[in-house]
Formats: C-alpha cells, structure tokens, sequence
C-alpha cells in the first residue's frame, strides 16, 4: 500500500489531528542539579496521548466505521506511535463494530522516511473472505494514513513479502 494521495478520504477526514498531544510534564528530577548528564531519561519515560480515528467494520461486514480511539506512545522511537495505531485496530470497546486485525498477530512495526514496515504472523483463524480482507487493508490504511508523515505502508508475513495478505487483495 503506497502513497497517502490515494486515500485522500481519510487525509481530509483527519483534520490536524497529528501529533498534537501535549507533552507530560516528567517526574523524577532531584533538584539537585547532579543528574543532567542523562537527559535522555525523562524523555524516555515521557509518553504523548492522542486521539486519532481507527477503522474497522460493522457486526454485518458491510462497511467501513470510522471510531476515535486514545493511543499513548513515547517519542523516544520513532515506531511507537504506530504501534500503538496497530493495537487500537485489534480491538474495539463498541460490540458493533468489529477489529479485522483482532487475530493478527504484530511480530515488528518499523518507520523509516515515510515508510511503515509491518511484519505480522496471520494464524488461520485469522483468515477473512475478499470482502474482509478488502475492509481490513482499508482499515489499516485510513489509520496509518491520518499521520500525514506516513507515505507508504508495507506488509510483511512472517518476514517474507507476500503479493496478498489472504489471497483475495493485492498488497
């Protein structure tokens, strides 16, 4: 999947919602003025929250739903933010709206200039018919795509490129 200009729903439909989170104050400082020599620390232990939207599919399988979801990350590494995309994508609090990466297993995520790398292990009861399927690229695509930095996404299966997740849609 390639290029955020071919979905430019979702573009539009994100707004300015990337990367607004406020930073959190960090805890830990002594005062004493003898721990500056490790200033990377407090940024470590910094997390950012932020509400972005996540696609998944009604009971039905008959459509895409966008819903807000709240992901905390660190901007220690540069992946963590789309990590925890991901996560928000295998799993839904509403029971009508259904996570098409619920079974999916997230063996690795890494970014890289614009490019999302996913390496994911699909067990079989992970297994989605072409509608599905269908639905479940849209889905990751609309929410990886909201962050205006991410210009391309690719899907791996278990370290091996593969020219369709589940054999009905072309990767």
């Amino acid at each position: 999947v390639s290029g955020a200009g071919g979905n430019s729903e979702a573009a539009a439909d994100s707004g300015n919602s990337n990367a607004e989170a406020s930073s959190q104050p960090t805890a830990g400082s002594d005062g004493t003025g003898t721990n500056n020599t490790a200033p990377a620390d407090p940024a470590a232990e910094e997390k950012k929250v932020e509400t972005i939207d996540v696609y998944y599919t009604d009971s039905q399988l008959m459509e895409l739903v966008a819903a807000k979801a709240t992901i905390s990350y660190t901007d220690t590494e540069a992946a963590s933010k789309y990590s925890a995309a991901f996560k928000a994508l295998q799993a839904s609090d509403n029971t009508d709206l259904v996570p098409l990466w619920g079974k999916i297993e997230l063996k690795s995520l890494k970014f890289d200039n614009g490019q999302v790398v996913i390496d994911i292990h699909k067990p079989v009861e992970a297994q989605l018919g072409a509608g599905g399927e269908s639905f479940a690229m849209g889905a990751l695509s609309k929410t990886l795509f909201q962050f205006e930095e991410v210009q391309s996404i690719e899907v791996l299966l278990d370290g091996e490129k593969v020219e369709s997740l589940m054999g009905h849609v072309e990767l």
